[in-house]
């Protein structure tokens, strides 16, 4: 029996570029509650480090120090309502497919190599961007940050994913 490969993407800086779209979010919310804002290369700075889950990408880790001064956790709440309803509005305004990844989407479906989306953004945020961006008919499952009761960093987010998609764990 062939062995069946099984690949699984981060999503933001690894298959769209959605740094535009982010800032553009966090800003939004930054200005509304005042706090200071950030620039792309910044928040493309935060995207790639990993940090935090969904919103706290944007709020908690790039104005980590700000954000950590909001005592209030009903001010807490509100601005990462905020940040995912515009966020939401607005994800494909400036974002971009990575150079070359429809390319190897395309490459990998002709291997049959299952493939899935592995996000620390919110699941119906990421299925959204995947679909306005093109791309999700590829991918075979997408996980988001909310899809189990854990996520990235716990590996349980991929090997779960992995054990769906029916790959094997040991290679």
């Amino acid at each position: 029996m062939k062995q069946k490969f099984t690949i699984l993407f981060d999503l933001d800086g690894t298959l769209v570029d959605t740094a535009p779209d982010l800032m553009r979010a966090h800003n939004h919310v930054m200005t509304k509650f005042g706090y200071p804002t950030k620039s792309t290369d910044e928040i493309r700075n935060l995207v790639g480090k990993g940090a935090g889950a969904l919103i706290g990408r944007s709020i908690w880790g790039q104005a980590k120090k700000e954000f950590s001064k909001v005592i209030d956790e009903k001010i807490k709440d509100e601005m990462v309502k905020e940040f995912v309803n515009f966020y939401g509005k607005n994800i494909v305004n400036e974002s971009t497919l990575i150079n070359g990844v429809k390319e190897f989407l395309k490459w990998c479906k002709e291997q049959n190599i299952s493939m899935a989306v592995c996000t620390n953004k919110t699941e119906h945020l990421a299925v959204d961007l995947l679909k306005k961006i093109g791309i999700y008919d590829f991918f075979e499952y997408v996980a988001g940050y909310n899809t189990f009761e854990y996520c990235k960093p716990d590996p349980r987010h991929i090997t779960n994913i992995v054990e769906i998609l029916g790959g094997d764990l040991n290679k």
